[in-house]
């Protein structure tokens, strides 16, 4: 979806639940931007994850994650990628971490890129979030603005200023909070 949309606030409330907690001992947010750099990933996976009984020092990191890996269930957050240099790197990714013995790991991606979403899918479709229709984003918009729902009686002469401000915000959630 485009920038602004609730993409990476969505993964957020995701990864910040309870639930979620509780269901993957291992969990690992990777902020990727620009180039997914395999190199850079695995580095931030090796010091995300927890050291386990018996792991070797000294060994590559693919082998380390491997290791630690290989018995637990995980979640993989790698947000905002904009390009991969080298498909194959996606590829080699899901590869190392396709070794874990253990069932239900999950790997959640966000980019802008449709082209990118179509690499990276692997089992289930990419969900892309679009804008809020018109009347969601009006309710969304008057709360950033007046702390809630519904305007304040008093306030009505601002309601034509605010409908010309939000067609120009095209229902993009980041722009009503910003201008809101």
């Amino acid at each position: 979806g485009m920038g602004g949309v609730g993409k990476t606030t969505l993964i957020q409330h995701i990864y910040t639940n309870q639930q979620v907690q509780n269901h993957f001992p291992v969990r690992i947010w990777i902020c990727v931007s620009f180039n997914f750099n395999l190199d850079k990933v695995l580095e931030e996976i090796k010091r995300y994850t927890p050291a386990v009984e018996g792991e070797k020092d000294c060994i590559r990191a693919e082998e380390l994650i491997e290791q630690r890996l290989k018995s637990t269930r995980f979640l993989l957050v790698l947000d905002d990628i904009w390009e991969f240099t080298d498909v194959d790197d996606w590829k080699k990714l899901l590869l190392l971490l396709g070794k874990s013995q253990e069932k239900g790991s999950m790997i959640l991606v966000t980019t802008r890129q449709k082209e990118i979403a179509d690499q990276v899918k692997k089992i289930e479709e990419p969900k892309e979030l679009n804008r809020l229709d018109p009347e969601e984003f009006r309710k969304l918009f008057l709360v950033y603005v007046f702390d809630v729902e519904q305007y304040p009686r008093d306030k009505h002469h601002l309601l034509h200023i605010g409908d010309e401000i939000m067609e120009k915000l095209k229902g993009s959630p980041l722009a009503a909070r910003t201008v809101g």
